[in-house]
């Protein structure tokens, strides 16, 4: 019943935000107190770029096919154009007060599935000083205003933590079909069903246009990015840097938090025409103190499966980006310093997105 109330408030959400703004009447304009015979222009109704859906995949099978730590992670994306702001869901944003009220506003809604394990995944018994089972089902709503120096972002995710998760129906189904996969034993012991909520909060800075270095182009874009809620509460900074050809402004710091971020597209001016092809490397880091994490905390009110975390830990990705016209995909590895006490390495994962921008 839980999972299904979490559901219809981001449904009910969503569907304000496919219903957009209410475009005030045209008025009609004067000269020296005399209303003029002509026609005032008509108002701009149309974003000045399309959206954009996509979807990402996380897993540690490009990392050595490890399953542990963060093992496994999905998500499905869509952003809208270049649009008006929304007064009715606009407010979180207008608060914070460097956030420019005439920045272009892009409005978003993801769907996904994270899930985490301990080491040895054969084990009946999962080791109780080993990371706990868990799995995280949420749905997100994004505002993002971008100007030409800066993006600011604002998430909110509500999901469920535990077996509403269906995270241990996921890794099986998918088990089953891999070849030489081991089995999953050890579910039983995972965090209980909880409601989660996230409210996340990211800043960049990026420069007006890329530098250029001989044939290619450069660009820095250093961040600062916070988390509060029972599932993740954190504050971080970091930094990205990227070397290509034919770069489109960033819209967001390309490192990945798994139960944090979302990759959205990059940006495309109105009417700037761009080479159909453009590409990049990147590398980030980014450091994390982590107050709170439910996956290594454990449950919020109820005993539950829980380990002893770090509370500063670095993380770092190193990622290539094509894209040719409407259509781009990244490969990226990341790499996560011990999260707990005891971690027997770094976490280590591969990402691979993909985008169409209509």
């Amino acid at each position: 019943m839980a999972v299904r109330s979490g559901w219809s408030v981001i449904a009910a959400l969503s569907l304000g935000l496919a219903a957009g703004p209410v475009l005030a009447q045209d008025n009609v304009p004067e000269t020296d107190g005399v209303p003029s015979t002509e026609a005032a222009p008509p108002a701009e109704t149309t974003p000045r770029s399309g959206p954009s859906i996509g979807f990402w995949v996380d897993n540690d099978l490009f990392g050595g096919g490890t399953d542990r730590y963060y093992t496994n992670g999905v998500q499905f994306y869509y952003v809208s154009g270049e649009r008006p702001t929304y007064g009715n869901i606009d407010w979180l944003a207008n608060l914070v007060p460097w956030i420019g009220e005439h920045g272009v506003r892009r409005y978003g809604i993801a769907f996904g599935q994270n899930m985490y394990t301990p080491s040895d995944i054969t084990k009946p018994i999962p080791d109780a000083t080993d990371r706990p089972y868990a799995g995280w089902l949420y749905g997100r709503l994004s505002v993002i205003s971008e100007e030409t120096r800066q993006v600011d972002r604002i998430d909110l995710d509500i999901g469920m933590v535990g077996p509403a998760s269906l995270a241990e129906q996921t890794q099986k189904m998918v088990h089953r079909i891999v070849p030489g996969a081991r089995w999953p034993e050890g579910w039983d012991y995972q965090l209980k069903n909880e409601p989660g909520i996230i409210l996340s909060y990211e800043h960049v800075w990026r420069a007006e246009r890329p530098a250029r270095i001989g044939p290619f182009e450069a660009d820095i874009s250093p961040h600062v990015t916070a988390s509060v809620g029972n599932v993740l509460t954190f504050g971080g900074a970091g930094v990205t840097m990227r070397l290509g050809g034919n770069m489109a402004p960033p819209v967001g710091a390309l490192i990945l938090r798994p139960t944090a971020s979302i990759p959205y597209q990059d940006s495309v001016a109105a009417g700037a025409p761009r080479p159909p092809f453009s590409w990049y490397v990147y590398a980030g880091a980014e450091g994390r103190a982590v107050a709170r994490n439910i996956f290594l905390d454990g449950n919020s009110f109820r005993d539950s499966r829980s380990v002893d975390k770090n509370n500063f830990i670095a993380a770092f990705q190193l990622g290539v980006t094509l894209r040719y016209d409407r259509f781009g995909i990244s490969y990226a590895q990341n790499f996560l310093s011990p999260e707990f006490e005891g971690q027997k390495s770094y976490t280590n994962y591969g990402s691979i997105r993909a985008s169409y921008r209509f």
